[in-house]
């Protein structure tokens, strides 16, 4: 019997280790007491931004990120682990954070993961107080653009008061033509 239990944590660590092998980010929590009903609340608003939580015991959820080979991340796994993986980064901190900011005796941000670099919690905080992708991209057109739209205009004075001056060299020409 006890080697269907050693049987089914093993096939539970390959199958979290695929899963997450697969991933660049990963974000370690640390759950206690969240009720099944708000856990599955959770759930649904992760699965909505295309992420996902596995609940798992601190030994298993370390056999499975030492397989990740990331110096400090097994060091984040206390208690009832949480692992959250996702699509996109930002809209999986943000819910993380919020989460923890309302249920903080049930869940905590331990850390996390992006793009191969260990974030601690402040960091995670920090990136989900990031603006969306969309925000940030407008917010780099607009420097950059900025300055372009200001050159531009620049330019079209300076052409302006060029022509301006041609203009006006060529009335004066004409008028000396016709005196003359």
């Amino acid at each position: 019997m006890a080697n269907v239990g050693r049987l089914v944590k093993e096939a539970m660590v390959g199958e979290l280790s695929g899963w997450l092998s697969d991933r660049k980010n990963l974000f370690v929590t640390r759950v206690n007491r969240l009720p099944a009903s708000e856990a599955d609340a959770f759930r649904q608003k992760l699965h909505a931004s295309q992420a996902r939580l596995v609940v798992v015991t601190r030994r298993l959820g370390r056999r499975v990120v030492e397989q990740l080979q990331i110096t400090g991340l097994p060091e984040l796994l206390e208690g009832s682990v949480g692992l959250v993986w996702g699509e996109d980064v930002l809209p999986t901190a943000k819910l993380l954070v919020e989460f923890a900011k309302a249920h903080e005796a049930q869940l905590s941000v331990r850390g996390a993961v992006v793009d191969g670099q260990l974030l601690d919690a402040s960091r995670v905080e920090a990136l989900a107080s990031l603006p969306p992708v969309p925000v940030l991209r407008a917010q780099v057109i607009w420097t950059v653009e900025s300055p372009i739209a200001e050159l531009i205009a620049t330019v079209e004075q300076l052409i302006g008061e060029v022509a301006w001056v041609v203009e006006e060299a060529s009335k004066t020409s004409r008028q000396e033509t016709v005196t003359g």
